[in-house]
């Protein structure tokens, strides 16, 4: 498959230019639904899961969609790459659960903590003109505002800068969360998707872990490990 990565930085600088940053925080209780996004691939075929939960009801839902994947491993583009599997999922939703109801997406990856603003979270949330919130486990750009991070156990948190000083996210231990690791990872990065701002989005993070002790994406994530354990088992038998 060709690709003109000069076409797709286009694209994501448009994707930036669209991004709407809140100014208003909004508490937890204003959604009606959480979403954890993550995803998998085996070969050449991906598979999506959302774990959906109903904020109401307080009950979990798994949903899953699996198809393959033509665009290639590209650091920096990935949501050229998995958004089209994400949207095939969402669009189903959609229509058959979200509605108009408001729904808050956490999405496995970057937001504004991209080199162009434009993560897979900030993708989302822009073209779907919805919340979303961008959890990833590596740091992609910027740099950790306090310089001793890592070293310093009694620093549980610090911001992200960019190369302009501004601040594109918040690096945050585990061990905040009382966790060792989380999804194979002792620091999680947080950074807005869309129509948040970066405190916001990081005290949604937070309170909803205090509140109910998981968090969405990694629900996502344990989900795709069965579906996957079980389609090896599956090729075993046959």
């Amino acid at each position: 498959m060709d690709v003109n990565i000069d076409q797709l930085k286009k694209f994501q600088l448009e994707i930036a230019k669209s991004v709407v940053l809140e100014k208003k925080d909004y508490p937890l209780e204003y959604f009606e639904f959480i979403v954890g996004v993550d995803l998998t691939f085996n070969t050449n075929e991906g598979i999506v899961c959302f774990s959906v939960f109903d904020m109401n009801e307080k009950k979990m839902e798994y949903f899953f969609e699996r198809d393959k994947i033509k665009f290639p491993y590209i650091p920096g583009f990935l949501a050229f790459r998995e958004l089209p599997l994400i949207n095939k999922l969402y669009e189903k939703l959609h229509k058959e659960l979200f509605n108009d109801k408001k729904v808050l997406f956490f999405i496995d990856g970057h937001g504004l903590s991209h080199p162009r603003k434009a993560g897979i979270a900030t993708h989302f949330g822009v073209l779907n003109n919805t919340f979303s919130i961008g959890i990833a486990k590596r740091l992609l750009y910027g740099k950790i505002q306090d310089e001793n991070f890592f070293e310093n156990k009694q620093k549980l948190f610090s911001f992200v800068i960019d190369q302009n000083f501004s601040q594109i996210a918040v690096a945050i231990k585990t061990e905040y969360l009382k966790r060792k690791r989380i999804m194979n990872s002792k620091v999680l990065y947080i950074s807005v998707g869309n129509k948040l701002n970066l405190k916001n989005s990081f005290e949604l993070f937070v309170n909803f872990y205090k509140k109910y002790n998981f968090i969405p994406t990694e629900e996502a994530h344990n989900y795709l490990q069965k579906i996957r354990k079980k389609k090896e088992y599956e090729k075993k038998l046959f």
